[in-house]
């Protein structure tokens, strides 16, 4: 290994092989190039007549586009450096900043370029980046490598959390996509929300054979508001996928509307009516406030409110 400064036009930008991340968003580091210099000199491998970047693409690209001609780098004869090597470069170079995309592009880069078995994936390469030795795990990275460049982008820019882009690695990959730009970022949901929206669109669109486009089409075209709000857009999925049950809510809501509970009492249901029991809260600050709550009680059951309630509840747990 030698230091040298390098004319940045013997530099073969269009060998992206050891390219891990995404090589935008410089203004930051462009900024500090300008202000302070270049104080990590990256790394390349001499190819003979031209230089293979290992590390330091983006600090490349920024003096580039800053105009630099000549960077000074630690240079690498391809003799002393082999791919495995320079992964491992990667790596140790960046291991505090990398992100669980960018570790599965190493993971997915080790066995393409060394042609190493998943068992041996398991039980070297991801100890090397500490990350727990098992099936799983390897699993779960791969699945992340494999995810479209524009999802990786999206995360990159910080539009997405890497949560999401998890979700998005166990959907089949022709909805990854739709997910992302009609789900994800369309309605701005947070990982939570994410979860359960995924999971009901799917169930849909497999139980209905229609794609994940056409169920989240269904639901937003029933929405009447120009701005529809993800809370909408989830009632609307959850009727879809539950129509018996939305009945079921409707009906009992409207029965309770009808009931016109006085603020003391509260009544609490399972949210999807898995139990068949009707649960009561009373506050109260006086003998005669409790006095008036147990008259109405007591109205209400002759009058059939709430027995009309149960049925209800019972018609749902059904």
């Amino acid at each position: 290994m030698e230091f040298a400064s390098i004319n940045l036009s013997l530099i073969d930008f269009e060998d992206e092989t050891f390219l891990v991340g995404n090589k935008d968003n410089l203004s930051s580091l462009q900024s500090s190039i300008e202000e302070i210099g270049l104080l990590n000199p990256p790394i390349l491998r001499d190819r003979g007549g031209s230089y293979q970047i290992v590390n330091g693409w983006k600090r490349f690209v920024s003096c580039r586009e800053l105009g630099y001609k000549e960077v000074l780098c630690k240079v690498y004869s391809s003799s002393e450096l082999s791919d495995t090597a320079c992964i491992k470069i990667i790596y140790t170079e960046n291991k505090d900043r990398l992100s669980d995309i960018e570790l599965s592009e190493l993971i997915l880069l080790y066995k393409q370029s060394c042609s190493i078995s998943d068992k041996d994936l398991i039980n070297k390469i991801l100890p090397l980046f500490e990350i727990p030795p098992s099936r799983k795990h390897l699993d779960k990275f791969l699945a992340l490598a494999s995810l479209e460049k524009e999802i990786k982008n999206t995360f990159y820019k910080g539009e997405i959390t890497i949560e999401q882009c998890q979700m998005l690695s166990e959907i089949s990959k022709s909805n990854q996509l739709p997910v992302l730009k009609n789900l994800l970022l369309k309605y701005n949901l947070n990982n939570n929300e994410s979860r359960q929206v995924i999971q009901i669109v799917e169930e849909i669109a497999l139980r209905d054979l229609k794609s994940i486009d056409k169920v989240i089409f269904e639901a937003e075209s029933v929405i009447e508001n120009e701005n529809k709000s993800k809370i909408e857009l989830r009632r609307e999925l959850r009727k879809i996928r539950y129509p018996e049950l939305s009945k079921v809510e409707e009906d009992y809501k409207k029965a309770l509307d009808d009931l016109k509970i006085p603020k003391q009492i509260n009544l609490f249901i399972n949210q999807f009516f898995e139990g068949n029991d009707l649960e009561l809260r009373i506050k109260i600050k006086s003998p005669e406030e409790l006095s008036l709550i147990l008259s109405y009680l007591e109205n209400s059951v002759d009058n059939g409110s709430i027995e009309k309630l149960l049925d209800i509840i019972n018609k749902g747990h059904e």
